[in-house]
């Protein structure tokens, strides 16, 4: 029922959340794709994604999006106040740690995502991006954040992908669930039963179930091509460095 996976990332999962789905397993078989929304959505729900006009859907969380800017408005606010008005030597410090503290909450907040599309999963993690075709994809597993077990050419052992965009620690799961449960005893008690389940599973866990269960689908399909393919994010890796560079240029240079 389950797809081979190697003892160290069985462990893994298992302590981290479980099994969520893999692409030789059917809907029926396995609970994660099962209780995933259909295609097109749930009725009557918000999915937790986006589609694109280009048919690509994109997962990600929306708070780190919501801290990206307001850290953006205090770092504007204190060029425009401090660093601005006094040319001095503190000034360019302030700048260049403004600046250093934006490239890494841009690398760690505002580029992660998780991008599918009928032929591939893209995986942007702060500072490394991972493509993996469908017939690559071995698992989707919900720990502290989504993780996706990708095959390799033998005698490499699978790779497991952790997607940085889609954490959910498990205390936020439990308060999800409670939280649902109260809205489900103080409504009518009428909504369907798949509606009732999909209410109790926080955003991550719905979207690693749609995650698995597309994996599923593109392989009953007949998916053949099964590549994994990683880079190095090289802007991301540059807004980080260069200014945290310059600051350190500035520090030494006193």
């Amino acid at each position: 029922m389950f797809p081979e996976q190697d003892e160290a990332s069985a462990r893994g999962s298992e302590s981290a959340g479980g099994f969520v789905a893999g692409p030789e397993a059917t809907p029926g078989e396995v609970p994660g794709a099962a209780a995933g929304p259909p295609p097109g959505g749930q009725p009557g729900s918000k999915n937790p994604w986006k589609s694109t006009a280009d048919g690509r859907t994109v997962f990600r969380r929306g708070t780190p999006f919501i801290i990206f800017w307001v850290w953006v408005a205090f770092a504007t606010f204190s060029l425009i106040q401090v660093a601005l008005p006094d040319h001095d030597y503190f000034s360019l410090e302030l700048s260049a740690g403004l600046l250093a503290v934006t490239g890494l909450t841009y690398a760690c907040a505002l580029r992660p995502r998780v991008i599918a599309d009928n032929d591939a999963i893209l995986v942007l993690n702060p500072l490394r991006d991972h493509r993996v075709r469908w017939a690559a994809v071995t698992g989707v597993y919900l720990g502290d954040s989504v993780e996706i077990s990708c095959s390799r050419p033998v005698p490499r052992k699978e790779k497991t992908i952790y997607c940085w965009a889609l954490y959910s620690g498990r205390r936020s799961r439990i308060r999800s669930q409670q939280r649902a449960n109260r809205n489900l005893q103080r409504g009518t008690g009428r909504a369907p039963a798949e509606v009732a389940e999909l209410a109790q599973r926080d955003a991550v866990e719905l979207m690693a179930a749609e995650l698995a269960r597309r994996s599923v689908a593109a392989n009953q399909q007949g998916s053949t091509d099964a590549v994994l393919e990683s880079r190095w994010a090289w802007l991301p890796v540059a807004c980080v460095l260069v200014p945290a560079a310059a600051l350190l240029a500035l520090i030494l240079a006193r």
